[in-house]
């Protein structure tokens, strides 16, 4: 059977929308970053999901009495499993470490009972087959309950979904300089639109981008490099997916489906592939970089950033050689 929940930590600019189609496909509703892309009639919870989760959120005896009245007002109990529901995935959204607004139509007393769920039995409360997409997994951040759960189990499986630090920094910048509208609402692409906006080339956003700590991206990038090494992470990149005609290949994304397919414990690997959507991406594609770098930004990026550039071909295919042998299950192609 395939496991029940995912969690996707996909860097900004890795081409996340891609990976979501992917993932959806396969079943997973989208939460968190990619909520956006959710379908418009998402997995119904069975009964064997319902009452775990009331009891949880209400008590007993409130979620006897809301049970045992669903015949005649029905629904009540549905605005009361919807409201456990929201304040559930608030509760996982702050375990994984990521912003919350003080302000919140989350009720606060369900989200306190929620909160004092064992690690180890959350999971089991979310209804359906969810996939949760987190721009990092900050080991600072993460909740230490969470973290010492996952280590003990490996569950949910985390996929890590990356490209090109390059690549990486011109995607930002191109979403950065959309109009106001379509930026999203993250304050900090909110802040960083205006800046990128009032600079007059692309060299200088650019610069900008290789030279200033706070550009978006680039500091959850360094504190997400213990995702590449841990051996129960499966490791994606943009690259890997990528379609034919932007550089990808047939061979190399089977490959890496093959890798989200284990992890996710999916039962007939052929079919799924089958069933999979076509690879072509709205992102720009691979290498894309190497249209906009000059000289004087690849110094920068060795300056500042050499520790997220991929590995020299000879180091990544000897790593790939070591994890064959050592750990099959876990091997994966470096990023280009």
């Amino acid at each position: 059977m395939p496991v029940p929940q995912l969690i996707v930590v996909s860097l900004r600019g890795s081409g996340t929308p891609l990976l979501a189609r992917i993932t959806t496909a396969l079943g997973y509703t989208p939460y968190g970053t990619m909520s956006g892309t959710q379908r418009e009639h998402g997995e119904q919870p069975g009964p064997g999901e319902v009452a775990p989760l009331l009891r949880a959120a209400y008590g007993q005896d409130e979620a006897a009495r809301l049970l045992r009245g669903q015949r005649d007002n029905r629904e009540e109990l549905e605005a009361a499993f919807q409201q456990a529901v929201t304040a559930l995935w608030r509760v996982w959204w702050t375990r994984l470490g990521q912003p919350v607004t003080a302000a919140s139509p989350v009720d606060p007393v369900l989200e306190d009972r929620l909160t004092r769920v064992p690690d180890t039995d959350l999971p089991r409360l979310l209804p359906g087959r969810g996939c949760w997409y987190v721009n990092s997994l900050d080991l600072e951040r993460a909740d230490a309950g969470f973290l010492r759960a996952w280590h003990s189990t490996a569950r949910p499986p985390i996929v890590y979904h990356h490209r090109d630090v390059r690549d990486r920094i011109i995607e930002q910048i191109h979403l950065l300089s959309q109009p106001a509208g379509h930026v999203g609402s993250m304050p900090e692409h909110l802040v960083y639109r205006d800046i990128v906006s009032a600079l007059p080339t692309m060299d200088a956003k650019i610069t900008l981008a290789l030279t200033d700590p706070g550009f978006p991206g680039m500091r959850e990038a360094r504190r997400c490099q213990w995702l590449l090494r841990h051996p129960a992470v499966c490791v994606l990149t943009h690259e890997e997916l990528a379609d034919p005609a932007d550089g990808g290949t047939a061979e190399t994304r089977d490959r890496a489906l093959h890798r989200l397919l284990a992890i996710t414990g999916h039962p007939d690997p052929a079919a799924a592939l089958a069933a999979l959507p076509n690879p072509k991406s709205d992102q720009l594609p691979p290498g894309v970089w190497r249209t906009h770098f000059s000289p004087e930004h690849e110094r920068l990026l060795h300056q500042h950033h050499s520790d997220l550039l991929p590995p020299h071909p000879d180091e990544a295919a000897h790593t790939i050689n070591s994890r064959r042998t050592d750990a099959p299950t876990n091997s994966r192609p470096a990023s280009r």
